[in-house]
């Protein structure tokens, strides 16, 4: 039952915040420290692994917890929009400057900063390459020209790589790739075929992303929730 309010509060926070740009619910999960699980539940998808034994596909893709995560993001989605719609509206400095330090601050919890960083402060190396990527992505300018299906599937699989990683908001990355305004058009005009090599892109990440990241997780853990923590502080400064 803990874990089920845990997940359901995760999930409630990470629809919050696909919901504000520049934040991805990645990094909320990382907070939450369900990002691992949330992983290894996503790993799992594959056709061998889709059954119509419903007890096994509940047990392979975690439903006591998964279930809650997913029905209280879509929760957040449809309570919350109105409510961060206005805030953006009519408080955008202040509301950003407020997720922005919130952000900040956070990122220290994650990397359990004072706890382990003073027993190895080599792991300091590992944070401030995360704040280096993260500024060097948020940095990039990149001119796209002719929007080609090849370009969208490259950015599909780019775009919800950083969906799955914290830190960094996916549609940041394509507005970074120039492919934001196209893809958000056609989304808007149910131009499926335009979307479909953009649409293949995210599948082809969300299959092969979330397998390697547990597989570098078990290796290097602490130095990856170092990157992680400085990838989400970049994010929180961005917002500044």
């Amino acid at each position: 039952m803990k874990d089920q309010v845990k997940y359901s509060l995760a999930g409630f926070c990470m629809g919050v915040a696909e919901l504000i740009p520049g934040i991805s619910g990645s990094t909320v999960a990382v907070i939450f420290k369900i990002y691992p699980n949330l992983m290894t539940i996503l790993s799992q998808l594959r056709l061998k692994n889709i059954s119509l034994n419903f007890s096994l596909i509940s047990q392979t893709f975690q439903f006591r917890v998964s279930m809650p995560l997913v029905f209280s993001m879509l929760a957040a989605i449809l309570l919350c929009s109105n409510l961060i719609s206005f805030l953006m509206n009519n408080y955008e400095q202040s509301f950003l400057h407020l997720l922005g330090w919130l952000m900040m601050f956070l990122s220290i919890y994650v990397a359990n900063f004072f706890k382990a960083s003073l027993k190895r402060f080599n792991l300091l190396v590992f944070l401030f390459l995360g704040i280096l990527m993260g500024y060097f992505l948020q940095e990039l300018n990149i001119n796209s020209g002719a929007v080609t299906p090849l370009y969208l599937f490259i950015s599909g699989v780019i775009a919800f790589s950083f969906f799955l990683i914290p830190g960094i908001s996916g549609s940041a990355i394509l507005i970074v790739l120039g492919a934001y305004s196209p893809v958000i058009q056609a989304t808007a005009n149910l131009n499926f075929l335009f979307l479909f090599p953009f649409a293949l892109g995210c599948l082809t990440s969300l299959l092969i992303l979330p397998k390697l990241v547990i597989s570098l997780y078990v290796k290097y853990e602490q130095r990856l929730m170092y990157i992680f923590s400085g990838l989400i502080f970049s994010s929180g400064y961005s917002l500044l």
